[in-house]
């Protein structure tokens, strides 16, 4: 769920905006896309709730939003995991290459 979550580009850009912003409302959150509108705001924000990205807190007839209980921990640690694994065992190839960079191309 948390990479069906990560996958759209909105969503990624409103735990952005829950970065950067101290709980915004959803009336905030949809403010700052108002290309999409207000529903589809929502079920952005519905798919990052159940994805344990983001928590909802009820504020009087607000809504309020903050990055959630950190699941994203889990797929970041995943990743790493996949991409530390793909690497080459044999450490000499990355000290073989200047600073670590790139592998020349081979001529012939």
């Amino acid at each position: 769920m948390v990479f069906r979550a990560l996958n759209d580009a909105t969503r990624r850009a409103i735990l952005a905006l829950l970065a950067s912003e101290h709980e915004p409302t959803a009336g905030d959150i949809a403010a700052a896309f108002p290309a999409i509108g207000r529903t589809a705001v929502s079920a952005h924000l519905r798919v990052l709730r159940d994805a344990q990205l983001v928590s909802e807190i009820r504020d009087g007839k607000h809504r309020r939003y903050r990055l959630g209980p950190n699941r994203a921990d889990t797929a970041i640690a995943f990743l790493r995991q996949i991409y530390e694994q793909s690497l080459p065992t044999d450490q000499g190839v990355a000290a073989d290459r200047p600073e670590g960079g790139p592998r020349e191309a081979k001529s012939g």
